[in-house]
C-alpha cells in the first residue's frame, strides 16, 4: 500500500500529520518572533558555512587572480599606478580590502574571498533590518533568505567587487529609510545619513556601476518631496517654490558628497572605456537586460512574475466586485479566493517613497542599460545584481499582503526559501567540484603531452580564461614554462572580443611573472613547443593562417565541464604540438612557406588583422 493510499484509509493519521505541521510552523514562527536577531545570527552562521564550503570547492579563476595580483602590490600608490595602466577597469577599494584580508589571514583562498563574503553579509543584515521595520520578524527573515536563492549568492565568495557593492547598495537604502523616517531620533537620522553617504561612496570605490545605487534613493526622495508638498497645509495653492521647499536638502547634499569620489576616478574611467569598450565581450544591448533578469534573479523570476500577476488579477477582481454585498460576492467567488481578493485591496506595508525605491531596485537591469548606452558601452548581468534585493522585498511584501492572515504562512515561506537555498547551493557545489576535477584532469595529463615535446620546452596556454589558473595551480617547474603570446587583431578577428587579453597585456612585467609577449616575439624564434588550447582557439587558427603547423595530440582530457558560471576555459582543453620559426628549414620543408609574424601587427593598437590567405 502506498503512503497516499494509507493516508486515505486512515484520515485521522492525515489529520494528525497536518496538525503536527501546523504546530511546527507556529512554533518556528513564535521562536523567530521572540528572538528575531538571534534567529538572524543563526542564519548568518549558516550563511558563512555555505560560503566557506563552496569557496573550498571553487578554484580561483581569471578575474579573481587579477584581483589577487593587484592586491599583492600592497600600497595604494602601486595599486593606483596599475589601474592607470588598465590592468583592471575598477576603482581601488576592493584590492585594498583583499590585501588587508591576506595580511591578517594569510595567502588562502578564503582570505581572498572574505571581503566579498562580508560585503554580501552586510546586504543580508541590511535587508533583514529593512524588512523588520515593515513586517513581523519571521516574514523579514523569510525575505532575507529569499534573496539568497538567486544567482547573486555566487558573488558572496568571489574575490571581486560584486558582493561588496551588492551589500552596500542595500545598506544605503536602509540608511536612507531610517534618515527620512520621522520616528527616528535626531541623532539616529544624522548617523543614518552618514551611513548612507559612506555606503554609496564606498560602493563606487569598488565598482563604477555602483553609481546605480544612487538612483533608487534619488527617485524615492523625489517622490517623498512631491508627496510632502501636496500634503502641506497650503496644498491648494501649491507653487514651484513650495515643491522646492519640500525637498530634504540634507539628503541631496549627502548624495552629492557620496558621488565626489567619481571626480578622483575620472581618468581611470576614461582610460577603461577607451581600452575595453571597442572590442568588449559585453557590449551593451537590450538582450543583456533580459539576460540580467534570467541569469541573476534566475529561477525565482518565474514564480515571482506568476505571483505578481496573480495578485494583480486578484486586485482587479476585488475592485470589480467591491460594490457587491458579501453574499453576492460569495456567489461569484469561492470563499478562499474571496478572502484573498479582499486582502489584495489592502495597501502594501511600505511607504510610497520607499516603494518607488524598491521598484527601481527591480528595474536595475533597465537602469544599467540606459546608463551604459549613454556612457561606457559595456554591461554584464553581474553589474546589476542588486536587482535581487528588489525582487526579494517585493515577493515578501506581496505574499504578506495576501497571506499575512494565515498564521503558518511566514514559517512556510521561510522553510520553502531555506529548502530552495540548500538544494540550489548543493547543486552549485557539485558543479564546482566537477569543474575542479576537470581542471586537474588536464594537469594530470600534462606529463603524457610533454613526452611529445622536447624536455623543458615552453607551454603556450593561449586561452586567457585558463592561463592564470593553470599557472597558479600547476607545479612550479611547469608554471615557470608557461607563455602567453598575443596577437590582438587575430583575437578580435577569430573570437570577436579581447577583454581578458587587454587585462593581461596591461599587467605584463608589472604584476604577473607570467611571460606575456607579442606572438611574433615568441613564434618567430621558438622551436617545438607544447600548446594547451581548446579546439577553435584563436591561436591555432592564427598559426594555420600563417602556414605554421599544429599537430593535435591523441590525449582526451575529458574536461568538458571546465566552463560554468565562472569558466576556466572557452571550451574543452586539448594538447597540441606547435612548430616555431626557430626550427631548421628542413623540418618545415614539406609545408608551405610560413609567413612570419610582425610584432607591430600583434599589438593592441593594430586594429586590422593581416590575413595571409583564406584558411582552408
Amino acid at each position: 500500500m502506498s503512503k497516499v493510499d494509507w493516508l486515505e484509509a486512515n484520515p485521522s493519521a492525515a489529520k494528525n500529520s497536518g496538525a503536527a505541521l501546523r504546530k511546527f510552523a507556529v512554533g518556528l514562527q513564535g521562536a523567530v518572533e521572540r528572538r528575531p536577531w538571534s534567529s538572524f545570527a543563526l542564519f548568518s552562521a549558516f550563511y558563512f558555512v555555505i560560503v566557506f564550503s563552496l569557496s573550498s570547492m571553487k578554484l580561483l579563476w581569471l578575474d579573481e587572480l587579477i584581483t589577487l595580483h593587484i592586491a599583492q602590490l600592497g600600497s595604494l600608490s602601486a595599486i593606483w599606478h596599475a589601474l592607470q595602466r588598465g590592468v583592471d577597469p575598477n576603482p581601488p577599494l576592493t584590492y585594498l580590502l583583499v590585501h588587508l584580508s591576506t595580511r591578517l589571514l594569510g595567502a588562502h583562498e578564503y582570505a581572498y574571498r572574505l571581503p566579498d563574503a562580508i560585503g554580501y553579509w552586510i546586504g543580508l543584515l541590511s535587508l533583514f533590518a529593512y524588512l523588520r521595520r515593515l513586517l513581523p520578524a519571521t516574514w523579514a527573515l523569510a525575505g532575507t533568505v529569499i534573496s539568497t536563492t538567486m544567482a547573486a549568492f555566487e558573488y558572496s565568495y568571489e574575490s571581486r567587487s560584486y558582493g561588496i557593492f551588492y551589500g552596500l547598495a542595500m545598506a544605503a537604502v536602509l540608511c536612507w529609510s531610517w534618515t527620512v523616517d520621522p520616528a527616528t531620533s535626531r541623532t539616529g537620522r544624522r548617523l543614518s545619513l552618514a551611513g548612507m553617504t559612506l555606503a554609496l561612496a564606498a560602493g563606487i570605490s569598488t565598482n563604477y556601476f555602483a553609481v546605480l545605487a544612487f538612483l533608487p534613493i534619488a527617485a524615492g526622495e523625489a517622490v517623498r518631496a512631491i508627496l510632502r508638498a501636496r500634503h502641506a497645509p497650503q496644498a491648494r495653492a501649491i507653487r514651484p517654490a513650495r515643491y522646492f521647499a519640500a525637498f530634504d536638502l540634507r539628503v541631496w547634499l549627502a548624495l552629492l558628497a557620496a558621488a565626489l569620489p567619481l571626480l578622483a576616478y575620472r581618468q581611470l574611467i576614461a582610460h577603461s572605456i577607451a581600452q575595453f569598450s571597442p572590442y568588449a565581450f559585453n557590449k551593451v544591448s537590450l538582450g543583456q537586460v533580459s539576460d540580467s533578469y534570467t541569469e541573476m534573479v534566475e529561477m525565482v523570476l518565474y514564480p515571482a512574475l506568476a505571483l505578481f500577476t496573480f495578485t494583480l488579477l486578484l486586485r482587479l477582481v476585488a475592485w470589480r466586485t467591491r460594490h457587491l454585498c458579501a453574499a453576492c460576492r460569495a456567489g461569484v467567488l469561492p470563499r478562499p479566493l474571496s478572502a484573498l481578493a479582499a486582502r489584495s485591496l489592502d495597501s502594501l506595508a511600505i511607504p510610497a517613497h520607499e516603494g518607488v525605491a524598491i521598484l527601481l531596485l527591480m528595474a536595475y537591469p533597465i537602469l544599467g542599460y540606459l546608463m551604459a548606452s549613454i556612457h561606457g558601452g559595456m554591461l554584464s548581468p553581474r553589474f546589476v545584481i542588486p536587482v535581487c534585493f528588489g525582487f526579494a522585498i517585493a515577493i515578501t511584501l506581496v505574499v504578506f499582503q495576501i497571506c499575512g492572515q494565515f498564521r503558518p504562512a511566514a514559517a512556510a515561506l521561510l522553510c520553502l526559501a531555506l529548502a530552495w537555498l540548500i538544494c540550489r547551493e548543493s547543486y552549485v557545489g557539485y558543479w564546482y567540484e566537477e569543474q575542479k576535477q576537470c581542471f586537474y584532469k588536464v594537469v594530470d595529463r600534462l606529463p603524457q603531452a610533454e613526452a611529445a615535446a622536447p624536455p623543458g620546452s615552453p607551454i603556450v596556454v593561449s586561452d586567457p580564461l585558463m592561463v592564470l589558473t593553470f599557472r597558479h595551480y600547476a607545479p612550479p617547474q611547469v608554471a615557470s614554462r608557461v607563455v602567453l603570446p598575443l596577437d590582438f587583431p587575430a583575437i578580435r578577428f577569430f573570437r570577436h572580443d579581447d577583454s581578458p587579453e587587454e587585462n593581461l597585456w596591461a599587467g605584463r612585467n608589472l604584476i604577473y611573472q607570467l611571460r606575456i609577449m607579442p606572438l611574433a616575439d615568441f613564434q618567430n624564434f621558438a622551436g617545438k613547443y607544447l600548446i594547451l588550447a581548446s579546439d577553435g582557439n584563436w591561436f591555432l587558427d592564427d598559426l594555420r593562417a600563417h602556414h605554421y603547423p599544429v599537430k593535435p595530440l591523441p590525449i582526451d582530457t575529458r574536461a568538458e565541464a571546465i566552463g560554468g558560471f565562472t569558466p576556466l576555459g572557452h571550451g574543452t582543453p586539448a594538447f597540441y604540438i606547435g612548430f616555431g620559426g626557430g626550427l631548421p628549414a628542413a623540418t618545415l620543408s614539406h609545408l608551405n612557406q610560413p609567413v612570419p609574424f610582425q610584432a607591430s601587427d600583434n599589438l593592441p593598437a593594430a586594429h586590422v588583422y593581416t590575413f595571409p590567405e583564406t584558411i582552408e
